[in-house]
C-alpha cells in the first residue's frame, strides 16, 4: 500500500511566553497543502519494523516514524511487522511538518486499516512532536496547547502560495533559545489574506540564529511584489494570491537561491491512499 503523506503551511504562529515544564505553549492556524512524501507500507515476517527513507536525509535518533509505531504498540496488542519505506519530497528542518506528517499519516492509516486505538493527544505531542496531532487530525485546524488541542475549522476559500525553501536549515531548539532572549522586544508584523491573519512571532528569533533569512526574505518580495511570511520556525518562506499571478511570479524567481521552490494550495486532507 502506498500513502501520500502532505505538508503543512502555518497561516499563523504564535509563541506564547507561558512555560510549563520548560515548554512553551502556542497558538497556531495550520493547513494541509499538495506537496506529499509518497510512503510505502507492506506486512511482513520479521521481530522488527523495518523503515528506511529512499533519500539521504540525516535522522538524529529515532524518525518520527519508529516514535509513531512505539506509540502505537503501547497502547494495542499489536504484533504484526511492517516495511515501511518513505521517499521524501517535503524538505527536511524547514517548517513544512514533512516528519510529523509521516508519523500522523501512518498512526491513521494503521488505525483505520488494523481498528487500532490511537493514542491520546496529549501522548502524541509529547512522545512524537508537537505537529503530529495536527496530521493524526489531517484538517485545517486552529491548535493550541502544546500541539495536543487541535479543531478543525473550515476554510472555505481557496487558498494558493509559493513557498520558497531556503539552502539554510534551522535548529528549532536555537530559535526558540533565540526567541526567549528576545521575546519582550518583538515585533510582529501581520497581513489579512481572504480574512485569515498572517503572522509568525518567530520571525526575529529565527533571523537572529540565520540572518541569511532576511536577504532571502528581502529577495523574495522585491522580485514578486508580494508579501513573505515564515512557515513555523522555518526555514520555510511564503506569500498568498491568485494562483495564475503566482505562476508568473514563480518564472521571476531565480530557482538556484533555494532548495525548492514551488506553487501550492490548500487542500482538504493531508493523507492521501493509493492502491499498490
Amino acid at each position: 500500500m502506498k500513502i501520500l503523506s502532505s505538508a503543512k503551511i502555518n497561516l499563523n504562529l504564535m509563541i506564547n511566553s507561558e512555560k510549563i515544564d520548560g515548554l512553551h505553549t502556542l497558538s497556531t492556524l495550520m493547513v494541509p497543502i499538495n506537496l506529499f512524501d509518497e510512503i510505502e507500507i507492506h506486512e511482513i515476517e520479521n521481530t522488527e519494523d523495518v523503515i528506511e527513507f529512499a533519500t539521504e536525509i540525516e535522522i538524529d535518533g529515532e524518525s518520527t516514524i519508529h516514535k509513531a509505531m512505539k506509540a502505537l504498540r503501547r497502547v494495542n496488542n499489536f504484533e504484526q511487522k511492517f516495511h515501511i519505506k518513505i521517499l521524501k519530497n517535503i524538505p527536511t528542518e524547514a517548517g513544512l511538518g514533512g516528519g510529523s506528517s509521516n508519523a500522523g499519516s501512518v498512526l491513521k492509516y494503521m488505525s483505520n486499516k488494523y481498528n487500532l486505538a490511537i493514542p491520546g493527544m496529549s501522548t502524541i505531542a509529547k512522545d512524537i512532536g508537537s505537529d503530529v496531532p495536527f496530521f493524526v487530525k489531517g484538517q485545517s485546524a486552529k491548535v493550541e496547547g502544546f500541539g495536543e488541542e487541535v479543531n478543525s475549522i473550515e476554510i472555505v476559500e481557496p487558498q494558493h502560495f509559493i513557498i520558497a525553501t531556503p539552502h539554510e536549515t534551522l535548529s528549532t531548539k536555537k530559535v526558540f533559545e533565540s526567541f526567549d532572549k528576545l521575546e519582550r522586544r518583538i515585533k510582529i508584523d501581520s497581513d489579512f489574506y481572504k480574512g485569515v491573519e498572517i503572522r509568525n512571532n518567530l520571525w526575529q528569533a529565527a533571523v537572529n540564529v540565520e540572518p541569511k533569512l532576511l536577504e532571502h526574505k528581502e529577495y523574495l518580495e522585491k522580485t514578486t511584489d508580494k508579501e513573505f511570511y515564515m512557515s513555523g520556525s522555518g526555514t520555510t518562506l511564503f506569500c498568498c494570491g491568485e494562483e495564475q499571478q503566482l505562476l508568473k511570479n514563480l518564472d521571476a524567481i531565480e530557482k538556484d537561491r533555494f532548495r525548492m521552490v514551488a506553487t501550492t494550495k490548500k487542500i482538504d486532507c493531508s493523507l492521501l491512499q493509493e492502491a499498490d
